[in-house]
């Protein structure tokens, strides 16, 4: 029997919704996560593989449920476009959440495949005991429960839009902030860019987190080492070089002096 991936967080009872959470409270959830999936390992990568493996049971909030993954089929939106994955509730399987990865559509890109797994993931462990929820107070009426599409784009928040509250669309933000800080944790980018920083000569300032080791100035770096830092990172963690500046400057480990 594969082992259990067990989180909380602050939700709503009984509807089991998650509360309006900071940014911080996600990286968080997504720090105990990657604990329980990687162990204590400090190896910066994640293989898909493990990662499937460690997140086939769930208990989220106390409710257990599990995860089915498929790779092997095609994934599309309401109006019939690829998308990169999705995630669907189908009172056929009442306590799975039911993940598709668009494996053709992504062939070639493991960094999109991480990242969408990654993603999907963040909707099954937020999204998933809700529709539960209301499938069990409904289960005597047809229920047509959410589905949850993932398709990167330039300008998504997981690569540091910025739009007016009223705009986001919090589903998304959630497993968007789940994904960057489950594939690249704050602690664990910090250490290996302080270290290749160090090492290629760009210039490092004090931080206001984790005061014992500094953080980039980008304002006095050279535009070669800091594009040389960035690629060397990227490759570290298996993600793309922007997925990369993205978290850096999210965690305010990369900052104009």
């Amino acid at each position: 029997m594969s082992r259990k991936l067990v989180l909380d967080y602050p939700h709503f009872k009984p509807s089991f919704e998650p509360k309006r959470l900071k940014a911080e409270t996600i990286w968080a959830i997504a720090d105990a996560a990657r604990m329980q999936v990687c162990g204590t390992t400090l190896r910066p990568k994640i293989e898909i593989a493990q990662i499937i493996r460690r997140t086939r049971n769930l208990v989220v909030n106390g409710m257990a449920f599990e995860t089915h993954w498929e790779f092997d089929r095609p994934v599309v939106d309401d109006a019939g476009h690829p998308v990169a994955g999705a995630v669907e509730y189908d009172e056929s399987s009442p306590r799975a959440a039911l993940i598709s990865i668009n494996g053709d559509l992504l062939r070639g890109c493991d960094d999109l495949v991480c990242s969408t797994v990654a993603h999907e993931l963040g909707h099954a462990i937020f999204d998933t005991p809700s529709w539960i929820q209301q499938a069990t107070c409904r289960e005597e009426t047809a229920i047509e429960m959410p589905m949850h599409h993932f398709q990167p784009e330039p300008n998504d928040d997981m690569y540091g839009g910025r739009l007016p509250a009223s705009a986001i669309d919090w589903c998304e933000w959630r497993a968007n902030e789940f994904m960057g800080a489950f594939l690249a944790p704050r602690n664990l980018l910090h250490r290996h860019l302080h270290k290749r920083a160090a090492a290629l000569g760009v210039p490092l300032v004090e931080g206001a987190f984790m005061a014992d080791l500094p953080i980039v100035n980008e304002h006095r770096a050279s535009s070669e080492a800091l594009d040389v830092l960035l690629i060397e990172l990227a490759e570290m963690f298996g993600l793309s070089i922007e997925f990369i500046r993205v978290r850096l400057r999210k965690y305010q480990l990369l900052v104009c002096r």
